[in-house]
């Protein structure tokens, strides 16, 4: 009898299954942990080239990859104002500005603008690259910020331009600046609220005008005064567009009163693969008198634009600089914008560049890898939506995580660089959602859907390829 028993108890041991122990990777998402609200994501649009056949291109950005943001350069130059208008800074010569605001390259952009206005987007409009020689003068002495190119190694190159925009010309700048904001507004009939006045000041001579991080604040009031004069208070300031994240701009700014009243957004450029570049500026603002204002990553790509090959495609202008985009987020950035829309000439470095989404074969434009990566944030995490916790026990994922709206489904955007093909995914009751829906871009396929995955006790798997950019998309029940 006892031999019986054990020989049953035997058969039944091996009729149970044995679970192997797991050997993929965990995503943790916990909805109960809330941070910043995303404004948008979007795209900077150099607008001098804007024709008719851009139209459907433009129309797409919207329509399919979900772009809510676009950063919109009218002239690629700060150096329109050639010859002063007048010696009085402060009295505008309309018969000059007139002329020059109607020219082929603003008309073209007051075009786009209008476009993107039909499409219900709202462009913001930005400056960059060099001011005319007249407003500026030769640095006195070697910055004691971070610069791109530091101002002995120009001297060297036999760089003698001046770049360093002169403090006497602020309110000459100024009288440049809001001319063509008034223009836009009035006679360009552009429906615009955020203004970018300097572009990369601590990566001059080419992105902009010289301005050190203590006399930015000087400039900004003196700005703010005459947009103000103007009727234009009500336009709000995205500054200072820093090209070097350990650069200290945003101190000085944030001790203005007079710059914060009008300022509603502080923004950085990332082209780098660095941990903690927008987290200190974040805490900066927090611990401040203004802790609501808002930090966005207006320019992120890759620096490699000119390696036309597919790896560096896939590689560097998918995996990688998704990353970046996803590392910013998770520090505090509520909005991204790839650098720029479509291959085309840059002005103010006088080189044809590759880094648009879309790539430009005359006047052809077809969407790359990298717009399919972009797709995978942009077209899934709107507006509104709030970051919640998110985290990975395996280093080959990057992964952020999103409620759309109050009760709305719960999105996770990742990079996956090769690591386990198997990804679970927990989520505490109550708020986990019935199942997830996956979608991914890899080298084989462009933001297609792959599987959806059941829940069971808050947990799913789901099986993705080596390397992706992936987005979860998780339906309430």
């Amino acid at each position: 009898m006892r031999n019986i028993a054990a020989l049953i108890a035997l058969l039944s041991l091996a009729a149970t299954p044995v679970r192997p122990q797991a050997t993929g990777a965990r995503i943790t998402i916990d909805p109960g942990q809330r941070f910043q609200v995303i404004d948008g994501f979007g795209v900077n649009f150099n607008a001098t080239y804007f024709r008719e056949a851009q139209k459907p291109m433009v129309e797409m950005l919207v329509k399919d990859l979900g772009a809510t943001i676009f950063r919109l350069d009218p002239y690629g130059l700060t150096d329109w104002e050639a010859i002063n208008d007048n010696d009085d800074p402060h009295h505008m010569n309309w018969e000059y500005y007139n002329d020059r605001y109607s020219t082929g390259y603003f008309e073209d952009s007051w075009a786009a603008a209008r476009f993107l206005n039909s499409l219900g987007v709202k462009p913001f409009l930005t400056l960059s690259g060099q001011t005319p020689e007249w407003m500026n003068l030769l640095p006195p002495q070697p910055a004691k910020h971070r610069v791109c190119q530091p101002d002995e190694k120009l001297a060297q190159s036999g760089y003698r331009r001046p770049y360093h925009l002169n403090a006497a010309k602020y309110e000459e700048f100024a009288e440049t600046a809001v001319s063509m904001l008034f223009y836009a507004r009035h006679k360009g009939r552009v429906d615009f609220e955020y203004f970018s006045p300097l572009n990369e000041t601590d990566c001059y001579p080419v992105e902009g005008p010289r301005v050190d991080p203590d006399e930015a604040p000087r400039l900004l009031e003196v700005l703010v005064r005459r947009m103000k004069k103007e009727g234009l208070g009500d336009v709000r300031l995205v500054v200072l567009d820093q090209a070097l994240a350990a650069n200290d701009y945003i101190t000085p700014i944030l001790a203005s009163e007079e710059v914060m009243k009008q300022t509603a957004v502080l923004s950085l450029h990332t082209y780098v693969d660095t941990p903690n570049q927008i987290a200190p500026h974040v805490e900066k603002i927090r611990a401040s008198k203004h802790p609501g204002t808002r930090v966005w990553l207006t320019e992120y790509a890759d620096l490699s634009d000119l390696d036309l090959v597919f790896e560096n495609e896939w590689k560097r202008m998918s995996l990688i600089a998704t990353r970046r985009a996803l590392r910013s987020l998770n520090e505090g950035a509520q909005a991204a914008l790839w650098w720029d829309v479509f291959d085309n000439y840059h002005e103010h470095d006088r080189l044809f560049r590759h880094f648009g989404l879309i790539r430009n074969a005359d006047h052809i434009y077809t969407p790359k890898k990298r717009y399919y990566s972009a797709k995978q944030l942009y077209r899934f995490v709107r507006p509104g939506a709030r970051r919640i916790a998110a985290s990975s026990d395996s280093a080959a994922f990057m992964v952020s995580a999103f409620r759309n709206g109050a009760e709305g489904s719960l999105v996770v955007v990742g990079v996956k660089e090769g690591g386990p093909g198997r990804l679970t995914v927990s989520v505490p009751a109550p708020a986990a959602p019935s199942r997830w829906d996956v979608y991914a871009t890899t080298r084989q396929l462009d933001a297609a859907k792959l599987d959806s995955a059941a829940v069971r006790d808050g947990l799913a798997e789901i099986d993705l390829p080596e390397e992706a950019v992936f987005t979860l998309v998780g339906q309430l029940p």
